[in-house]
C-alpha cells in the first residue's frame, strides 16, 4: 500500500474489497444470528478464509502489475515486454503474444505511414502535374513538366524525354532535358536501332538497369554526361501507341534503381502519356479544322476556272496554310529535253536564283533523286549534299530540310513537288496531305494540259476541216488545191516557207511554194534520197529536224540555190494508194521548235491533199467511166432489157462474170410467113415501116418478159431467155412472151392494114438447151450472142411452124422446163428431122380464146389435164 498505485491498481484493490468483506460481514452476521462462532471449527475456517483471499488477491495483484508494464512498453515504444517468470500462470504469455502482436501492428502502421507518405507525394505531384496540363495547352511542354516531376518523385537529377518520328528511318527526336547540359539538347535526333530506349518501345514495358556495364542484354561502358550506371527507361503509351520513353538517372554513382522506382514513376508517366495524347488529340483536331478549310479551299480552286500558274499558285497558297516552307516549285518533264525539267510554278520567301518558266538539267540533283525513287522523300542531310536543281542549294534559302513528292498520272512520272523548309517535324505530320495536295497538282496540271490540246487539238480539226472543206470545193481543179493547200500551210503552221514536191520518176520537183525567195527552185529537182524531202520520199515517213546544221539529211545546196537560210524543217510524205506521191514540208518555225503535234497537223493536211488529188483523179476516170457507160447502154438498151444492162455494167463492175460461159437458157425465134413475096409487092419503103412496126410490138414483148433480142434475121429475129443473168422462170417468160405475141397479132394487123394495105402471118419456135453465151466477134466488132446445137434446134422448129399458121411450137425439153400446166398436142416428126436430132419431141401450143394472155393449158398426148391454169403458176 505504501508502493503508488497506478489508476488500474486502485480499481482492482477497490473491486477485492467489494468481493471480499461483503462474503466476510454477511457470514459474521449469520454466526452471531445463528450462534456459529461457538463451533471450534469456525477459526479454522477464518484462517483458510484469509489465507485463500491474500493468495487470490497477490495474483490479481501480480497480473495487474504485468498489464501495466505491458501498457507502459507499448505505450513507450520500446521492445517486447519482459518475459514471465518461471511458474508463472500461462496468462503472461497470452498477455506476451497479445504485446507482440501489438508491436507488429504499431509496426506496420508506421511502414504504412511512410508509403501512405510517399503516396501522398506522387499524389501531389500528380495533382501539380494535372492543374499544369490546365494551364498550358502545349504537348512538348508538358512532356518538359513530366520529365521535372519525375526527376523530383525518383529522387534523380538528370533525364530526358524522347518522341518516335513516325517516318522511315525512324529515330527518336529530343523533346526536353534536364541535367545534360549542351550533350544532348531538345530537336537533337537519336538513331533507332542504335538507342537502349528502342527496347522500352518494342518491349512496350519499362526499361530497369542497375549497372548497364554488367548487364547482359546492352554490355556497353557508361557515358559520363548520363551519371550513374543504374537509370530507369519508361515508355510513354498513349490508348493506341508508344509515343517516346522517359529516361531518369542519378550523378551519384552510387545510385542503383529499383522496381519501386519504376512503380514510382509509372502513374506520373501515364498521366503525362493521357495529357500529352489529349492536348495532341486537341491540337491535331484544330489543326484537322485548318486543314479541312485548306482542303476545301484547295478543292475548290482544282474545280474552279483558275488555268495553269494561277490555278498552281493559288493551291501552293493554301498548302503553306498546312505545311510553312520557305520555298516551294512545281517542275515538270521537259518535252523538248527528256534530262531537264521545266518550272511551271515557284514561291519562294528567301533568296532564290531559280527563274519560273526556265528548264534546268535534273543531273545529280535532289529532283532526279524524287523521279528516281517515285515516292514521296523527306530529307535532312542529303538535302545539304545534294542541290534542288541547277546549283540552288537549300541551304543557300536557311532550310535544313526538303520535302520532295512526285507528280504522277496515268502510273508514271511527270514532275515534282518540292517543298523546303526549317523544321522537318511539319512535313512528317502533313506527308499525307501533301501526297494528296501533290496527286490533286498532277490531275490539275494534267487536266490543264488536256485541255489545251484538246483546245489545240479543236483548231487543228477546224483546219484540217476548212482545208478539207476548201479543197472539196475545188476538187476538179488541181492549180487551186495546190495554192490553197500553201495558203494553209502559211497560216495555220506559222511558218516562214513551205514547199510541196511531187515525186516524178524517182525524182522530186517544186509545184508550188510560198516565200518569195523560193520562186527560184521551183524547177529545181531532188533525187529520191536526197536532202529531208528526199529522204522523207524514199522512207515514206515523216521527219522533224530542229537543227538542219546537225542533221545528216539536210541539202544545203538548195538554201543556196534560193538564198534562204533554213533553221529547222518539219516534212510528211504525201501516201495515195499506198506509195509515195510527193511531199509537203515546213520551214522554220515561227515561234518555238517543231513537234508531234505539228508533225500531225501537216500529216493531215498532206492526207487531204492526197484525197483531194486523188478525188480529182477518180473524178476524171469517173466521168470516163460514166461516158462509157452511157455508150454501152446506148448500144445495149436497142437490143437488152435496162435491168439486163444494169445487170451486166454492174456484175463486171463488181467481178461477177456475165459473159464468155455455157448455159442452159431458152430461146425462141420468131418469124414472118411469105416476107420475100410480100416485100417485093410493097415495095423496100413499106417493108422496112412494116418490118419497124412489127419489131417494135414483138421486141417491146420479149423486153416485157425479161429477153433479149439477140439478132435480127431479116423477116424474124432471134430472143433469148437466161442470158445474161438466168433465173428458173425462163422458159415460163418465153411462152408467155410467146402468148403474148400471138394475141397482139390481130391488133398488130389492123395498124398494118390501116398503114400499108397488107397484114402478115407469123411463126414461133421454142426450145431450151445449153449455148454458149458470150462477146464473139473480132476487136473491130464484137456483139454478145449465143451459140451451140440449141440455136440450130430452135431454127429448125421454125421450119416446122409453117404447117401451124401463127402458131407457136415448142420442143419437149421446153416443155419440160417450165413450172406452168400447158396445153398442146403433139406434131408428127419429118424423118429428116428425125435423123438429124433424133427423138426430140414437138407439140403445137393451144392457147383458149377467153383466157388472158399469159394463160393456157396443158394436156400431153399420154397426159390429159382438163382444167388449164393460168402461165405463171406452178
Amino acid at each position: 500500500m505504501s508502493r503508488p498505485q497506478t489508476h488500474l491498481q486502485r480499481k482492482l484493490n477497490l473491486a477485492f474489497s467489494l468481493f471480499f468483506l461483503f462474503p466476510t460481514a454477511g457470514f459474521i452476521f449469520f454466526s452471531v444470528k445463528y450462534e456459529l462462532l461457538s463451533d471450534d471449527l469456525v477459526p479454522y475456517f477464518f484462517l483458510g478464509l484469509l489465507s485463500f483471499s491474500f493468495i487470490g488477491f497477490n495474483i490479481l495483484k501480480n497480473l495487474f502489475d504485468r498489464i501495466a508494464t505491458i501498457s507502459e512498453t507499448v505505450a513507450s515504444g520500446s521492445v517486447a515486454p519482459p518475459k514471465a517468470r518461471r511458474g508463472a500462470p500461462s496468462a503472461v504469455d497470452e498477455l506476451h503474444a497479445i504485446a507482440d502482436s501489438f508491436q507488429s501492428i504499431k509496426a506496420q502502421f508506421s511502414s504504412t505511414f511512410q508509403k501512405l507518405e510517399k503516396k501522398t507525394s506522387e499524389i501531389s505531384v500528380l495533382k501539380d502535374l494535372s492543374e499544369l496540363c490546365y494551364v498550358t495547352f502545349d504537348p512538348e511542354e508538358i512532356l518538359h513538366i513530366a520529365l521535372d516531376r519525375a526527376l523530383m518523385l525518383s529522387n534523380s537529377d538528370i533525364g530526358s524525354v524522347l518522341t518516335l518520328e513516325r517516318v522511315e528511318p525512324r529515330a527518336f527526336t529530343v523533346k526536353a532535358t534536364i541535367g545534360l547540359g549542351k550533350v544532348v539538347t531538345a530537336g537533337d535526333r537519336i538513331d533507332f536501332e542504335t538507342s537502349i530506349a528502342k527496347y522500352a518501345v518494342l518491349n512496350k514495358s519499362p526499361v530497369l538497369v542497375e549497372d548497364i556495364e554488367k548487364d547482359k542484354r546492352f554490355g556497353r561502358t557508361n557515358h559520363a554526361h548520363y551519371g550513374s550506371k543504374s537509370f530507369v527507361c519508361m515508355p510513354i503509351k498513349t490508348s493506341k501507341e508508344i509515343i517516346g520513353v522517359l529516361t531518369v538517372s542519378s550523378r551519384d554513382p552510387q545510385r542503383v534503381y529499383r522496381q519501386d522506382d519504376v512503380e514510382g514513376l509509372t502513374p506520373l508517366v501515364s498521366n503525362a502519356a493521357f495529357t500529352y495524347e489529349n492536348l495532341r488529340l486537341l491540337r491535331e483536331n484544330e489543326r484537322g479544322g485548318t486543314h479541312l478549310r485548306a482542303i476545301d479551299k484547295m478543292v475548290k480552286i482544282l474545280n474552279s476556272s483558275f488555268r495553269d500558274s494561277e490555278l498552281l499558285h493559288a493551291v501552293l497558297q493554301e498548302l503553306r496554310v498546312i505545311v510553312p516552307f520557305e520555298l516551294a516549285l512545281i517542275c515538270t518533264r521537259d518535252p523538248n529535253t527528256p534530262s531537264a525539267v521545266q518550272i511551271k510554278e515557284l514561291i519562294s520567301f528567301g533568296p532564290c536564283r531559280l527563274l519560273k518558266g526556265a528548264s534546268y538539267p535534273v543531273e545529280n540533283t535532289l529532283v532526279e533523286k524524287a523521279f528516281q525513287h517515285e515516292s514521296p522523300l523527306i530529307l535532312d542531310s542529303d538535302a545539304s549534299i545534294l542541290p534542288l536543281l541547277d546549283d540552288q542549294w537549300i541551304a543557300e534559302l536557311g532550310c535544313g530540310n526538303c520535302f520532295l513528292t512526285p507528280l504522277k498520272t496515268g502510273g508514271g512520272v511527270f514532275g515534282v513537288l518540292a517543298l523546303a523548309g526549317t523544321r522537318r517535324e511539319p512535313f512528317s505530320d502533313a506527308q499525307e496531305l501533301v501526297n494528296w495536295a501533290a496527286s490533286g497538282l498532277a490531275l490539275a496540271i494534267d487536266r490543264n494540259r488536256l485541255l489545251a490540246a484538246v483546245v489545240k487539238r479543236d483548231k487543228e480539226i477546224e483546219t484540217i476541216r476548212q482545208v478539207g472543206g476548201a479543197l472539196a470545193s475545188s476538187t476538179f481543179d488541181i492549180k487551186k488545191v495546190l495554192n490553197y493547200t500553201m495558203d494553209m500551210l502559211r497560216e495555220v503552221m506559222d511558218v516562214e516557207a513551205g514547199t510541196l514536191l511531187f515525186l516524178e520518176e524517182r525524182e522530186l520537183e517544186v509545184a508550188v511554194a510560198f516565200n518569195s525567195r523560193l520562186t527560184s527552185v521551183k524547177k529545181f529537182r531532188l533525187k529520191l534520197g536526197q536532202g529531208i524531202a528526199g529522204y522523207v520520199a524514199a522512207r515514206g515517213e515523216a521527219i522533224i529536224v530542229n537543227d538542219t546544221a546537225a542533221s545528216p539529211h539536210f541539202f544545203a545546196a538548195i538554201d543556196e540555190e534560193a538564198g534562204f537560210r533554213t533553221h529547222s524543217a518539219l516534212c510528211v510524205p504525201m501516201i495515195s494508194q499506198g506509195r509515195v506521191i510527193g511531199v509537203i514540208e515546213a520551214l522554220n518555225k515561227v515561234n518555238g521548235r517543231f513537234d508531234a503535234n505539228d508533225r500531225d497537223l501537216l500529216q493531215a493536211i498532206a492526207a487531204s491533199v492526197c484525197i483531194a488529188l486523188e478525188n480529182a483523179r477518180l473524178y476524171k476516170a469517173t466521168v470516163a467511166a460514166a461516158e462509157h457507160e452511157r455508150d454501152v447502154r446506148r448500144v445495149f438498151q436497142k437490143f437488152v432489157p435496162k435491168e439486163v444492162v444494169d445487170q451486166i455494167i454492174h456484175g463486171a463492175a463488181e467481178g461477177r462474170p456475165v459473159i464468155e460461159e455455157l448455159k442452159t437458157i431458152t430461146l425462141l425465134n420468131i418469124d414472118i410467113r411469105g416476107f420475100s413475096s410480100l416485100a417485093r409487092r410493097i415495095g423496100p419503103q413499106k417493108t422496112v415501116a412494116l418490118l419497124n412496126r412489127f419489131f417494135t410490138v414483138m421486141g417491146g414483148i420479149v423486153f416485157k418478159h425479161h429477153g433479149i433480142v439477140d439478132k435480127y434475121l431479116g423477116d424474124g429475129f432471134l430472143s433469148i431467155f437466161g442470158a445474161p443473168a438466168s433465173s428458173a422462170a425462163d422458159a415460163d417468160n418465153a411462152v408467155a412472151a410467146a402468148v403474148e405475141m400471138q394475141q397482139s397479132l390481130n391488133e398488130l394487123n389492123r395498124t398494118l392494114a390501116d398503114q400499108l394495105g397488107h397484114t402478115v402471118d407469123m411463126g414461133i419456135s421454142i426450145h431450151t438447151g445449153e449455148v454458149v453465151a458470150g462477146n464473139i466477134g473480132f476487136e473491130k466488132k464484137m456483139d454478145y450472142t449465143v451459140i451451140g446445137d440449141s440455136v440450130n434446134t430452135v431454127f429448125r422448129l421454125q421450119g416446122l411452124a409453117k404447117a401451124v399458121p401463127n402458131g407457136i411450137l415448142i420442143s419437149g425439153d421446153t416443155l419440160r422446163a417450165v413450172r406452168s400446166r400447158l396445153k398442146v398436142r403433139a406434131i408428127p416428126i419429118p424423118m429428116d428431122f428425125e435423123r438429124e436430132f433424133g427423138r426430140l419431141k414437138v407439140y403445137a401450143l393451144q392457147v383458149e380464146s377467153d383466157r388472158p394472155a399469159a394463160a393456157g393449158a396443158v394436156s400431153g398426148s399420154s397426159d390429159p389435164i382438163p382444167t388449164p391454169i393460168r402461165l405463171g403458176t406452178p
